[in-house]
């Protein structure tokens, strides 16, 4: 996120850049730095779309990797009590 925002200011100061040093010039009007917010807004859309469906898709595998350990610690739950039922049957 750091880097987008280094972008974007140098984009921004490219664009409200003035004339040669010696010749100030006016503040450019808002609209000149139009495209370059527009190309910045859809650049950090798709950044933002991509991070959450990253996120989304590491929730769903967590969330299948937990019915998996669930199921595996119910299996060992069963395997023991299985063993201790042979052990006190055979005493």
């Amino acid at each position: 996120m750091r880097g987008i925002a280094l972008i974007a200011a140098a984009l921004l100061a490219g664009c409200a850049a003035t004339g040669p040093a010696q010749m100030p010039s006016p503040p450019p009007a808002v609209d000149a730095c139009k495209a370059e917010i527009d190309r910045l807004n859809a650049q950090l859309a798709a950044e933002i779309a991509e991070r959450q469906k990253v996120t989304r898709a590491a929730s769903r595998r967590e969330e299948t990797l937990r019915r998996q350990l669930e199921a595996m610690k119910s299996i060992e739950r069963g395997i023991l009590e299985r063993e201790d039922r042979m052990r006190t049957e055979t005493r």
